[in-house]
């Protein structure tokens, strides 16, 4: 039994209809309400969304941390981010889902912007920050276009998503300036890649074998991941089931023998060397270095998420 609840759709859901292949937009907070207030950890792997959230408190998961969102506030989950959510009472506001595909087709030929579309962020939306309201303004846009019959609808959804896009990504580039420079072809096939190893959910799988689904050797993968990120191709697989190895070391059921198979290690032996060399602990000192007992574990684990 695999720890990653991975959802086509909304949460529960395999599948979900967007508007020509673009968006789907839900109310937010009914989903939470249909669960008790409680949504579990999960992830989805053909979209990404934005959550607007208007009004109320609810707790957001990622990794080991908590984030409690006040709104006005909005949320952006990338496709495959395991995330998990706990209302604080009435919780109003809209669940914007954008298909991960159409998102890569649109904005292909600006590929810096692909960055845009997978990177958590809560933002509080705040009148004193214009590109905030400008976000704000534009996903509400968003959300009356998607609500009405007009003539040239889907036009006007499409010219939304993309300013919808375009605007975060500035927003994050504010934030975070960076002065690499990374050619179209290597940014997108470096995305692919960090996708289909969240998707693969193996450490088995070897490098070989991801850059043969992308139809690549496996020395063009390694060049295009040491530019993009300085790293091989093995260590940012090392580095994202070491991550996901410190997630389910917090659920103290679960045996470290049980989480090095569940994650496809060679065998539990090898795991903890590698988890030790990466951390500088062993797997059951990082569990006891937590400090979590284990009656909180037991009634927490299922609504944290994962990176």
């Amino acid at each position: 039994m695999t720890q990653k609840q991975v959802f086509s759709g909304l949460y529960g859901k395999d599948s979900i209809e967007f508007e020509r292949g673009l968006i789907n937009i839900y109310p937010f907070g009914i989903i939470g309400k249909q669960f008790h207030g409680s949504v579990k950890v999960h992830a989805h792997n053909k979209l990404l969304q934005m959550f607007l959230i208007n009004s109320g408190t609810t707790e957001l998961h990622i990794n080991t941390e908590t984030f409690e969102i006040h709104g006005p506030a909005f949320i952006i989950i990338p496709k495959n981010l395991n995330h998990g959510f706990k209302h604080l009472g009435d919780v109003n506001g809209w669940i914007i889902s954008l298909s991960d595909v159409a998102l890569e087709h649109m904005i292909q030929t600006d590929i810096d912007i692909l960055t845009a579309i997978d990177v958590f962020q809560y933002t509080h939306i705040s009148e004193d920050n214009l590109q905030t309201m400008a976000i704000y303004h534009v996903a509400q846009r968003c959300v009356d276009e998607y609500h009405t019959n007009l003539s040239g609808r889907i036009l006007m959804m499409h010219s939304l998503v993309g300013q919808l896009i375009v605007n975060l990504y500035r927003l994050q580039h504010t934030e975070h300036n960076s002065s690499v420079v990374v050619d179209s072809s290597s940014a997108l096939y470096f995305r692919r890649f960090k996708q289909s190893i969240k998707e693969s959910y193996s450490y088995k799988k070897t490098v070989e074998e991801y850059a043969a689904e992308l139809k690549i050797t496996s020395g063009y993968l390694n060049r295009i991941c040491q530019n993009v990120s300085h790293q091989s191709p093995k260590e940012i697989l090392i580095n994202y089931f070491i991550t996901e190895a410190k997630f389910m070391l917090l659920n103290i059921e679960k045996s470290v023998n049980e989480i090095s198979y569940l994650l496809q290690f060679e065998d539990p032996a090898y795991f903890t060397r590698l988890f030790k060399k990466k951390t500088g602990i062993t797997p059951r000192e990082f569990r006891n270095s937590t400090g979590i007992k284990k009656s909180l574990i037991k009634n927490t684990s299922d609504d944290l998420s994962n990176f």
